[in-house]
């Protein structure tokens, strides 16, 4: 048995939690932080990985710091976002399987969170994944199998998707997935073994891979995930656990411009100019109430997490329009602006608000993305 007699505490990260609601002031006794994990226990294949842990944080606390401690030196703490805590899980080298447990703290939570890691050993690793090229939009990866003659799986998908299709219950995920796909054989009068041949070297492969994904979203987490499986008409058995690991596209390298906002209020109706300068395209305007999720507190960091979402939040809502049949510069004509331009916006007493203006482009009217860094004014 491991003895549990030293502690590493490998990372103190401050997370900023305008997305997970208001933020008090302090820690109020008769309304404490509540923590929750989507899982409490980890069971990891030999190959390590990062790993996500799903949370949701009620009441946070202004400034309250994620403090994250574990028992053994081989986990260790990759990042913390509004949504995810992950832990980097360093490849077995051993012949035996290995256990640590994981505490994450938080102010005035009543008891800390604890989760267990239980790691196979060396020789339960089967696959290995390789990221070769990354852009805001694309991901190009190579598979590689330790069994170059056994067929397997070979994909990516959004981490918010996979977390929703059960990716803490393996067989569960693989039964979502495959009910799609048996859907889609049916549909076209085929077996899923059928499909699955047609689809092979898209989907299903043996020996090493090179898959490219495009198309993607600008800065979100995506899951590269693998698994062996066989087919025998409309039936599917698993020959390996499912392996993954996590990689996180980039945003756009943002362009050297700002905005020059302005604001003149009369009762509740604000007058706002803004100056574009040199920028000659299009500009995104959000206003941001001091109970709305995009609100930061003045004198509070512009975070990597902050524009990420920003932009996420932008790129996803052009995606949706064009979905539904606008085109990239009909989306940019009728949501965001060119030039000089004085908007008169009706507020609510009794608020404060929060201006972000940045740049935008689509590029061969592909989806639009965000260009600079956000531009900030408080009224």
């Amino acid at each position: 048995m491991l003895k549990l007699n030293k502690i590493y505490t490998f990372m103190v990260c401050v997370v900023t939690l305008f997305m997970s609601g208001c933020q008090k002031d302090g820690v109020d006794p008769n309304n404490p932080p509540v923590l929750v994990l989507d899982t409490y226990s980890l069971n990891v294949d030999g190959g390590g990985g990062d790993i996500p842990l799903y949370y949701i944080l009620s009441n946070p606390v202004k400034g309250g710091q994620f403090e994250v401690l574990s028992t053994e030196e081989w986990v260790s703490l990759k990042e913390v976002t509004s949504t995810t805590i992950v832990l980097h899980i360093e490849p077995c080298d051993s012949s035996q399987e290995r256990f640590a447990m994981v505490t994450i703290k938080y102010p005035g939570l009543e008891s800390a969170a604890k989760v267990t890691i239980l790691q196979d050993k060396q020789l339960l690793n089967q696959f290995s994944f390789e990221v070769l090229d990354l852009t805001y939009k694309s991901c190009k990866v190579r598979y590689k199998p330790i069994d170059k003659s056994r067929p397997y799986m070979a994909n990516i998908i959004d981490a918010e998707y996979f977390k929703q299709s059960g990716v803490s219950q393996e067989q569960a995920f693989v039964d979502a997935e495959m009910a799609n796909y048996l859907t889609l054989a049916q549909r076209n009068n085929m077996t899923l073994e059928d499909l699955m041949g047609r689809v092979s070297p898209q989907l299903i492969y043996t020996g090493d891979a090179e898959r490219e994904f495009i198309g993607m979203q600008p800065g979100a987490t995506y899951v590269i995930y693998s698994y062996g499986i066989t087919f025998s008409g409309n039936s599917y058995e698993l020959t390996t656990p499912l392996h993954t690991t996590i990689v996180e596209l980039p945003l756009p390298e943002m362009y050297n411009f700002t905005f020059d906002i302005r604001c003149n209020m009369s009762g509740t109706t604000a007058s706002i100019s803004i100056d574009p300068d040199d920028w000659t395209g299009y500009y995104s305007v959000q206003i941001a109430p001091d109970d709305s999720l995009y609100y930061v507190e003045p004198g509070m960091p512009i975070t990597e997490g902050i524009v990420k979402n920003l932009a996420n939040r932008f790129y996803t809502n052009a995606r949706n329009a064009m979905k539904s049949g606008a085109s990239a510069e009909q989306y940019l004509r009728a949501n965001c602006y060119t030039g000089y331009r004085t908007l008169d916006v009706q507020l609510q007493s009794g608020k404060k608000y929060m201006i972000i203006v940045f740049a935008v482009e689509s590029k061969d009217g592909e989806i639009p993305v965000m260009r600079s860094m956000p531009s900030i004014l408080y009224i």
